[in-house]
């Protein structure tokens, strides 16, 4: 079973259409499949509109957090709490289509246990590009990422990310980051831990909306880099 992950916080314009068009490809596909919608701490409807819409399905499901955690939170719950071999965790807003999960799966066929959507490898397609703030500011953070030697990877925060529930689960129990910088914990860990991981280049759109705030979020982030360099080791080997 494939298992598919939505951290979702205030999004009940968004998540509708994502999980119609969600449910509309893994129901077609004639595996087993669920959803698992994790809303942390919503100040809007997203957990009502998702059970108004799809609580007839069992193989949808709601967890509820009355207070807001962060990203990593909300990833790390669900992902725990998914039935799936293999689980997949994705922005609410599909910027990487949910279509390219088959991709992912063939790299875990492959033996991976963490794969990773990139969208700066070559392969990669951004087919609407962020406004240029933004862009500047991922190309800071992925340089300090590198910089700190946490990961290898080439995209950390591409939010379409694939792992083998079984041996991941060890390492998202030992994450301590709850906010955005989650990703980069979880993928500094699962090098440190051995697993093996991949990087998969993506078709990839700017949705606006995002819940990053650029200027206090970012400085945040990069203080959880630090706080997290200071907690791990060196760097483990590169991935495929």
């Amino acid at each position: 079973m494939t298992s598919v992950v939505f951290p979702c916080f205030n999004e009940q314009r968004r998540i509708p259409p994502t999980l119609v068009r969600t449910v509309e490809f893994l129901a077609g596909r004639g595996r087993p499949w669920e959803v698992i919608v994790v809303d942390d701490g919503s100040e809007d409807r997203t957990s009502g509109v998702v059970r108004e819409g799809f609580g007839a399905r069992e193989n949808v499901r709601v967890l509820r957090y009355e207070t807001n955690h962060g990203k990593g939170f909300a990833v790390r719950e669900g992902v725990l709490a998914a039935r799936g071999e293999l689980v997949l965790f994705s922005d609410a807003d599909l910027s990487t289509p949910i279509e390219e999960l088959a991709k992912f799966e063939a790299r875990a066929a492959d033996g991976f246990d963490v794969v990773v959507a990139s969208r700066v490898i070559d392969g990669a397609r951004i087919l609407t590009p962020q406004p240029v703030l933004r862009r500047l500011s991922g190309l800071a953070f992925r340089a300090l990422v590198r910089g700190l030697a946490l990961s290898s990877l080439h995209d950390t925060q591409c939010g379409f990310k694939l792992l083998r529930r079984a041996t991941v689960e060890p390492v998202l129990r030992a994450i301590e980051t709850e906010g955005f910088a989650f990703d980069v914990e979880l993928l500094a860990r699962a090098e440190r831990a051995g697993l093996r991981l991949a990087e998969v280049p993506v078709d990839w759109s700017d949705a606006r909306g995002s819940k990053v705030r650029l200027c206090p979020d970012a400085l945040h982030m990069a203080a959880d880099l630090v706080r997290l360099r200071r907690r791990l080791g060196a760097r483990s080997a590169a991935p495929a």
